[in-house]
Formats: C-alpha cells, sequence, structure tokens
C-alpha cells in the first residue's frame, strides 16, 4: 500500500468516525438512506438492509428494526420464500449449522436472499418480542420459522440458523399463553 492510498484511507476512516460521531443517533443518522438499497459496495441491497435491521435491534432501537424490516419485506421475501417452498416440495436438506468446509459456506451463501430474509425476520420478531407485542411477535416468529433453510453466520466462523432460535422464542410465547 503507498503512502497516497494509506493517506486517502486513513481520511476516508475519519470521515466515517465524523459522520457517526454527529448523528444524533442511527435512525437520525439513516432518516435519508432508502433502507431497501444499499450504501456500500460490498453488500448487496437485501443484505445491507437485514445488516441494518439487526444493527437496529442489537442497538436497541427495536421499532426502527421493525420500521427497516417491514419497508423493504415485500421486495425479497416473495422470492425467498418461493425458494424455501421449493427445497421443501423437492424434498431438499437445509444446510448445516456450525463450522463447515469452504466448499459448503459458499454453497449456503448461495442462497443470500433466503439467508437475508430469515435474518430480518429474527430481527423484526426479536424486536417485538423486547417491545412487548406479544401477538405479532408470534406472526414474525410463524414467518421466521417458515425460512427453516436460511443461515447467518458468525463472525466467529460458524453458521447459525435464524429459523431455529425463533421456534426457540415462540414455544416459550406460546408456553406462556
Amino acid at each position: 500500500m503507498t503512502i497516497r492510498s494509506t493517506f486517502f484511507l486513513l481520511i476516508f476512516f475519519l470521515m466515517a468516525l465524523t459522520a457517526d460521531a454527529l448523528a444524533d443517533d442511527a435512525t437520525a443518522s439513516n432518516a435519508d438512506i432508502d433502507p431497501c438499497v444499499s450504501d456500500s459496495s460490498d453488500l448487496g441491497d437485501s443484505a445491507a438492509w437485514a445488516v441494518r435491521a439487526i444493527t437496529q435491534y442489537a442497538d436497541g432501537q427495536h421499532q426502527a428494526a421493525v420500521t427497516t424490516v417491514d419497508a423493504c419485506f415485500d421486495i425479497w421475501a416473495p422470492e425467498a420464500g418461493q425458494s424455501q417452498k421449493a427445497m421443501f416440495e423437492a424434498g431438499g436438506k437445509c444446510p448445516r449449522t456450525g463450522r463447515v468446509s469452504k466448499k459448503t459456506k459458499a454453497k449456503i451463501q448461495e442462497n443470500y436472499l433466503m439467508n437475508d430474509v430469515s435474518m430480518a425476520l429474527w430481527a423484526k420478531a426479536r424486536s417485538l418480542h423486547e417491545l412487548g407485542d406479544i401477538e405479532l411477535a408470534k406472526e414474525a416468529y410463524g414467518q421466521c420459522v417458515y425460512m427453516a433453510c436460511g443461515r447467518a453466520w458468525d463472525p466467529k466462523g460458524w453458521f447459525w440458523s435464524p429459523a431455529e432460535d425463533c421456534a426457540k422464542f415462540a414455544r416459550k410465547l406460546l408456553k406462556a399463553s
């Protein structure tokens, strides 16, 4: 890396930090951003949408996470749902969870839309649950569970199933009611 590219990278990093510092909160800083369009060259639109919802959930911005998921759900959910349905009808097996080979990881990532929709639904369901909107949480958990073959990558090096996690919380809600 040359000094010039290092300098530009540093400037970009400082600009990003400054932008974050000036924003009142993530919702305000994203107010002008279409949640259905990626503002990153590294992420596609559906991935950016899911990541935004997950980040909002993790930051305790539960209503913002629900709003983000709802804003774009009709764009990607039908195709993801059809992919899931086709897998069910074909008798296909869902990908493994846990640590996988590079080949398996690449195959899982080919189902990016199913993965993105399942993660977004997980963020919505968990957010509704945190907000105390139990009936809507049950519906969102049900949608999440349907996306049984969606997988989420944990930066620690393994895949997990949003649907399995949603099923666990849905069972708890059903037992409580």
